[in-house]
């Protein structure tokens, strides 16, 4: 607690609240950052992510600033929303890319001989096709 907090009789926490919820804000705004417009200069970049968010340009422009007054309940959940939705598109992506490495592989055995990889070929599809299926499971959901 600092001299003038104490002198006036207030603490210094709520300033200290407001500042992790700046801090975990910009933190959310950074990431959605590099993924909506990883290669635009930030002053470009930032109403993209607005829009992406559903927050107003200037506000997104002010919460990574630091600038916002008060930061509210439904803004930290719309930002937190929106890195879902990234982290769901980018495990979306890798299980296809998965599943096509797989079937890439069970290809390969099969034009080698596919009589004496038969069982390993419909092992490696069965996965492909499970992670096929998982990943038209997660856009489901």
């Amino acid at each position: 607690m600092s001299v003038k907090s104490a002198q006036l009789g207030k603490s210094s926490q709520g300033s200290d609240e407001m500042s992790c919820f700046a801090i975990q804000a910009r933190s959310h705004l950074g990431a959605i950052v590099q993924f909506v417009a990883p290669s635009m200069p930030l002053k470009s970049a930032l109403p993209r992510v607005a829009a992406y968010v559903g927050l107003n340009a200037r506000r997104c422009r002010a919460l990574w600033n630091r600038e916002a007054r008060a930061i509210l309940a439904h803004e930290i959940h719309q930002l937190e929303a929106a890195r879902a939705r990234i982290s769901e598109r980018l495990l979306t992506k890798d299980m296809h890319d998965h599943a096509s490495h797989l079937e890439i592989r069970a290809a390969r055995l099969a034009a080698d001989d596919s009589d004496l990889h038969r069982e390993e070929i419909a092992y490696l599809r069965g996965l492909a096709k499970r992670a096929r299926d998982f990943a038209s499971d997660l856009g489901k959901a």
